[in-house]
């Protein structure tokens, strides 16, 4: 029977408070309390994803730290070390304790609510904790019932075992699952918002199950999967993939459901009015002259290039497309570096090192320059030879040969050890002696944490500094914006070339008609490393049907477009969810296939693949398919309030006054109030809008509120 996330979190602070419990009493400063317990708290037993924390978050100078809850902020936590202790009631019976009552007298606690408390108040976020690893209090900072948040109440957990042996309570007031019910603000505030009844589906033993497949839907699963994503990572297939399949960034689609102007504008936001420094990486050329001048090295910057594009739009294969086809005459003696984060392995605490590595290898393995060799190291340090020999050693060049080469040697090894140092100084002895154009590129960080992201920025930035070669950093939009605001990029003005999506109607017709002529006219596909043949007639039928069925059924690649919103992983996703999918009668569609020469995909059938992926049942959270019905309290209008948001945004993303079809969160909430919804319902649709990418988010900056925008999915969901 799968773990359910409250019974991993109640095992987390079981364990913890066993722990705690079992060791001698010690006095860990802030950060180590924030490392060994309240870490473990939170991301452990709260089961809060560290990518919904936002450590250090500054705001008007003040800075907390932690904030939990993206992007709709839901908790402030304010850490303090072991060593301040609470004084806390110790009537086992009162978990709810009045805020006066519970400061009388006690400065440490009084000092951190009100410090917590007032940072909530500021940034308007609903629940406030103090915590100092053993102890803590959690109150509603931000109220709007006209009752302040220092005289209200309070839940209080006086020792880690009350937190195991209450772990329920904790659990429905501060953790990630069940945030967005209100509990806690229903416990101290009394909100009348009764929670909803307990979905059935909690009730199956194996929810949401996994789709059994018969044996014919396995090998059409796995030859999808060969066919249609993994040739793209073939190397020996890579220039004529790249030839056949690739479709330039940019291009509107013709089958989107919402305004063009959108798609046309969809990184605005993100470029906050910087016209000068944020352009479009291609024209209807192809690649921009401005882009081919950076990879040229004709545009000498001491800055990364940032390639900024959103999660899934095709960044790897524009940058493969561009060294390859768009700048191979600007690269014909140039050498291009790339390293690709996306495949390397997660855990990687000397960045730094791995990308010289690879850069090392590479220049070694394609190009053939093994900074290791004997000639190429006296190559580069020929100056500093030369001035060996004038220097204390240079009468053993005569005098002692045998001892003079081995000074020499002690020289270069001594110059080779510094890592860093010799590549750069390889790097300098090809550009200067060879008139070498070095370019580099490191890509595939938007799929990683922002943290590291912000690591690598920094790696590229160095590299441009310090270095004569031209670097190119990939990024996501809001990873961009948020460390132009409070991170890294903050500090430079750097280059920012956008990568739109292509057409994904293309995308997909182009993959599919190449994994067809591999099928029929190629024989099959041989795997480079295996050496492997794959042929299979019953897949190059399959394949044939979805083509066929595209090109007869438009609302097919409407709903393909639609759902991928411009990501092409999301798209090839959704076509290898239905090859070999249990929920769709395979050997039906390929017996008429057989029998007629032809079977029509209606959309409803494509559909059912799309909302139950490979589970038995629905499951929002592991589906394309949103849940525009979930509610989180007995209200039965409340099946309604996330149609009637969607429609909102959709008709305001449609009026003159909304910059690019966004419009305010706050203009959103008003709406929504005014048909009688409450904050708690208002924050749980947005946050369900935001995870099922029904909605666009923009973060608040010193100029704009929050803002947001309907998506293409979030628009096929109105019309569904």
């Amino acid at each position: 029977m799968t773990t359910s996330n409250y019974e991993i979190g109640l095992n987390a602070i079981t364990e913890l408070a066993a722990e705690y419990s079992a060791s001698s009493p010690q006095s860990r400063n802030e950060a180590t309390t924030r490392l060994q317990l309240i870490d473990r708290i939170f991301f452990d037993a709260l089961q809060w994803p560290r990518e919904q924390c936002l450590p250090e978050e500054s705001h008007e100078g003040t800075y907390v730290d932690y904030v939990l809850g993206l992007p709709r902020r839901q908790i402030i936590v304010e850490a303090k070390k072991e060593g301040i202790y609470f004084e806390l009631p110790l009537d086992a019976d009162s978990r709810i304790i009045a805020l006066p009552a519970l400061t009388r007298k006690n400065g440490n606690l009084d000092s951190a609510l009100r410090q917590v408390g007032s940072y909530c108040m500021s940034r308007g976020v609903p629940i406030a904790v103090a915590c100092n690893g053993h102890q803590l209090v959690a109150f509603s900072g931000s109220r709007v019932d006209g009752v302040a948040p220092t005289t209200g109440k309070a839940i209080v957990f006086r020792t880690l075992g009350e937190m195991a042996s209450d772990f329920i309570n904790l659990w429905n007031c501060l953790s990630y699952p069940s945030i967005t019910r209100g509990y806690l603000q229903s416990l101290l505030v009394g909100e009348t918002l009764p929670p909803a009844p307990e979905k059935l589906s909690r009730r199956l033993i194996y929810f949401p199950g996994v789709k059994r497949r018969n044996e014919l839907e396995h090998e059409l699963r796995i030859l999808g999967e060969i066919f249609l994503q993994d040739l793209v990572k073939d190397p020996n297939l890579e220039r004529e993939f790249l030839r056949e399949c690739y479709c330039s960034s940019g291009a509107l689609s013709q089958y989107t459901l919402i305004s063009k102007e959108i798609l046309k504008n969809r990184y605005v936001a993100w470029a906050d009015g910087r016209s000068k420094t944020v352009t479009a990486a291609t024209d209807k050329t192809g690649a921009s002259k401005d882009l081919l001048d950076a990879v040229a090295a004709k545009s000498v910057t001491q800055r990364p290039v940032i390639l900024l594009g959103d999660v899934g739009v095709g960044k790897t294969s524009f940058i493969k497309h561009l060294v390859s086809v768009e700048a191979r005459e600007e690269l014909k003696k140039g050498i291009v570096l790339y390293v690709d984060f996306g495949r390397e392995p997660a855990l990687r605490t000397d960045l730094q090192n791995y990308v010289l590595d690879s850069f090392e290898r590479q220049l070694k393995i394609d190009h053939g320059i093994d900074l290791q060799s004997d000639a190429f190291v006296r190559g580069i340090y020929h100056g500093d030879l030369l001035a060996m020999r004038t220097g204390i050693y240079g009468f053993l060049r005569e005098a002692d040969p045998v001892a003079y080469r081995m000074k020499e040697v002690e020289l270069l090894a001594s110059k080779m050890e510094n890592k860093g140092g010799h590549l750069k100084r390889a790097v300098e002895h090809l550009i200067s002696g060879e008139r070498r154009t070095i370019v580099a590129f490191l890509d595939n960080i938007d799929q990683r944490p922002d943290d590291f992201q912000e690591e690598v920025f920094l790696i590229s930035q160095s590299l441009a500094e310090t270095w004569p070669i031209t670097c190119f950093v990939t990024l996501r939009p809001s990873t961009y914006n948020k460390s132009r605001r409070q991170g890294s990029l903050s500090a430079y003005q750097n280059r920012v070339f956008t990568i739109s999506p292509p057409r994904i109607d293309l995308v997909v017709r182009k993959r599919l008609e190449y994994a067809l002529d591999k099928l029929v006219n190629s024989g099959g596909l041989t795997l480079g490393s295996e050496g492997i043949t794959v042929e299979s007639r019953l897949l190059r039928e399959y394949i044939e049907v979805i083509v066929q069925s595209m090109q007869r059924n438009a609302s097919l690649a409407e709903c393909i477009d639609n759902i991928s919103a411009g990501n092409v992983r999301d798209a090839l996703d959704l076509l290898t969810n239905f090859v070999g999918s249990g929920h769709v009668d395979t050997r039906k569609i390929l017996d008429i296939k057989q029998q007629t020469g032809s079977y029509y995909i209606p959309l409803h059938e494509f559909l059912r693949a799309v909302i139950y992926g490979d589970n038995e049942h629905y499951s929002p959270d592991a589906s394309f398919v949103a849940n525009m019905f979930d509610i989180i309290s007995v209200q039965a209008e409340e099946h309604f309030l996330m149609p009637f948001m969607i429609d909102y945004c959709l008709r305001s993303s449609q009026h003159r006054s909304a910059a690019h079809g966004f419009i305010p969160e706050s203009e959103v909430a008003d709406h929504l109030h005014s048909l009688g919804y409450r904050d708690q319902q208002i924050s749980a649709a947005l946050a369900r809008s935001e995870q099922g990418k029904l909605l666009d988010f923009v973060p608040a900056d010193q100029s704009f509120p929050i803002r947001v925008r309907i998506t293409q999915r979030g628009r096929m969901s109105s019309v569904s």
